[in-house]
């Protein structure tokens, strides 16, 4: 269907979206269709049923989620997405939308708007979500800008349900960067704050568990290509947080930038590496120091306390073989604050070679073997020699990992193909006491065979896989066997059919554990390229020596997807869609 538009419609969308055109070619701008959308919707049904009372399921559940893409004269994209289900925490306070963003661009400028996360730095904003704004720019003279403000933590009121309180928390942040051929510099300065009425919370609370805060954070970042391939890089980070900001508060504390009054600490973290490339292959290393207690309120977790020393070699020998080597040193309790103290050392290496046109081997080794010592505070300090009170909680960690696979082509033609895929793995956790040097850990063996046909003609797919897995306990063994079929078929170019069966057997020194049955089927079906119809059934049957249990599920999903647009036609605008 066809309809006209008036002559004057771009006039209205630069009159409310002044956008400046003066770089951009506006012969290719009004050649470009005005408007173009593109987008999808999709629908999924999940029913459950099980005779017995062991399984817990719901018994019928639905998702529903839409995205839909604007484009507005080929230069501005508005996306949009949005999520359902009924499947919630709080079934009795429905929402309209789980969620919702918003991320249009232009050219080189970029906008989140909504439910969006951002990233700056892995020591100040890593990827936490905010309700907000925020925008991307990236010229072609190389300077990159980012910026954000919204709120980071909803308000949440203490309830009968027991669920942790925490106040509102509204951050902001800025970037600028440089990105040359020869090098990238780049700072940026993250700030979030609590606001602390936005609870009703007692002054009795405040004090015992939780407290209103305040965080400032910002790093640095430099990298250098330097001649013959070397490539230097290291980064700089800072923290600050003053974790009760009631008290500055009420005796008229009021900095704008940060609340420097009161329970304040600072944190430090830097990482530099080096790394060459050459016609013989990699070799770098990297350093990397984060402070104890070191955060920001910019991530949701943060590993910190820990120093690290790191190495790494790869190279391609006789054009055929390639070899890759890490080696690395880490160690925690850098500032004698806790009564544990770990140290690790890591080296691992990596071949694979096509042994034959049809042959390819390939194996790996790993070990982690790490030191740990137990202080006990009071035999240290009322120790008067070295002899006195000699702790015996010092042991060492060793984890080892080796595995071999290969790959043998059985056949390779136009019409089929078989493959046979081999792997054996071994692992190994022990602990040694620093003065009893017996092996004491898991030993574990894997093996896995597996066998692939297709006829590639008749778009059929074939694979069957037996699996074998040993656990030597200390105490006992432990071994698990399963055995998968799977087959899978299309049907001209609109139906696909698939199945699977997997049964495995688990037993221990004593006699039988549990043997599980599990049987899918699916199919799926695609109307006129927009439509797509999926159905999958399943059964698990589960007997163990605690009882028997069998579980039944159905999945329908339907999704579609379209697109429209208004072109240019003789002088006159027409609309036009394909769904």
């Amino acid at each position: 269907m066809h309809h006209t538009y008036p002559k004057f419609f771009p006039l209205l969308f630069y009159l409310f979206f002044p956008i400046s055109l003066y770089t951009q070619n506006i012969e290719t701008v009004m050649e470009s269709p005005p408007v173009m959308s593109n987008g999808g919707i999709n629908m999924s049904h999940i029913f459950n049923y099980s005779p017995d009372s062991v399984s817990n399921y719901d018994d019928y559940s639905y998702y529903l989620s839409g995205n839909l893409n604007t484009t507005l004269w080929g230069i501005v994209n508005l996306p949009i997405s949005f999520a359902y289900t009924n499947n919630q925490t709080t079934a009795n306070l429905p929402q309209p939308f789980n969620r919702f963003s918003l991320t249009p661009s232009y050219k080189w400028a970029k906008a989140h708007i909504g439910y969006s996360s951002m990233e700056f730095s892995p020591y100040t904003l890593s990827g936490h979500e905010f309700l907000g704004g925020g925008i991307e720019l990236t010229p072609e003279n190389g300077l990159r800008i980012k910026a954000l403000y919204g709120r980071f933590n909803k308000a949440t009121k203490p309830d009968t349900f027991n669920t942790e309180p925490c106040f509102q928390r509204i951050g902001g942040g800025l970037m600028v960067g440089y990105e040359h051929d020869r090098f990238d510099i780049s700072g940026n300065v993250f700030k979030a704050r609590d606001d602390i009425e936005s609870i009703d919370i007692s002054e009795n609370e405040i004090n015992n568990s939780l407290t209103p805060s305040d965080n400032l954070s910002g790093s640095m970042m430099l990298r250098i290509k330097l001649p013959k391939g070397v490539v230097f890089s290291g980064e700089y980070g800072i923290s600050a947080i003053n974790h009760d900001i009631s008290r500055t508060d009420s005796i008229g504390g009021d900095n704008f930038l940060f609340e420097n009054e009161g329970d304040v600490s600072v944190y430090h973290a830097y990482q530099t590496s080096i790394s060459q490339s050459s016609d013989l292959g990699t070799i770098g290393a990297t350093y990397e120091r984060v402070a104890p207690n070191y955060k920001t309120f910019g991530a949701y977790y943060f590993t910190n306390d820990y120093e690290n020393i790191t190495a790494n070699l790869s190279t391609t020998l006789f054009k055929k073989v390639n070899i890759s080597m890490d080696a690395g040193f880490q160690k925690d309790n850098l500032e004698n604050q806790k009564t544990n103290t770990s140290k690790r050392a890591i080296y691992s290496a990596n071949i694979s070679s096509p042994i034959t046109k049809k042959l390819t081997l390939g194996a790996s080794f790993s070990n982690v073997e790490s030191y740990v010592h137990i202080r006990d505070i009071y035999d240290e300090v009322t120790r008067s020699n070295q002899y006195q009170n000699i702790d015996t909680l010092s042991y060492t960690q060793i984890n080892m990992a080796t595995s071999i696979n290969g790959n043998y082509i059985l056949k390779s033609s136009k019409k089929q193909r078989q493959n046979l895929n081999m792997v054996f793995s071994y692992q190994e956790a022990s602990e040694q006491q620093e003065d009893d040097l017996r092996f004491v850990g898991n030993r574990i063996y894997n093996s896995t065979i597996s066998y692939l046909f297709s006829l590639i003609q008749l778009r059929f797919n074939l694979s069957a896989t037996v699996n074998h897995n040993y656990n030597d306990m200390p105490q006992q063994t432990l071994q698990l066997i399963s055995y998968n079929l799977s087959a899978r078929k299309v049907f001209g170019e609109n139906f696909r059919t698939a199945f699977t069966g997997t049964y495995s057997n688990s037993f221990n020194s004593d006699g039988a554990l549990s043997n599980i049955i599990n049987l899918r089927l699916s199919g799926g079906y695609n109307l006129k390229k927009r439509h797509n119809f999926n159905l999958s059934l399943a059964m698990i049957n589960n007997n163990t020596t605690r009882g028997h249990s069998t579980h039944y599920s159905a999945n329908f999903s339907y999704s579609y997807t379209f697109n429209v647009s208004v072109k240019r036609e003789k002088k006159k605008l027409l609309f036009e869609g394909r769904f």
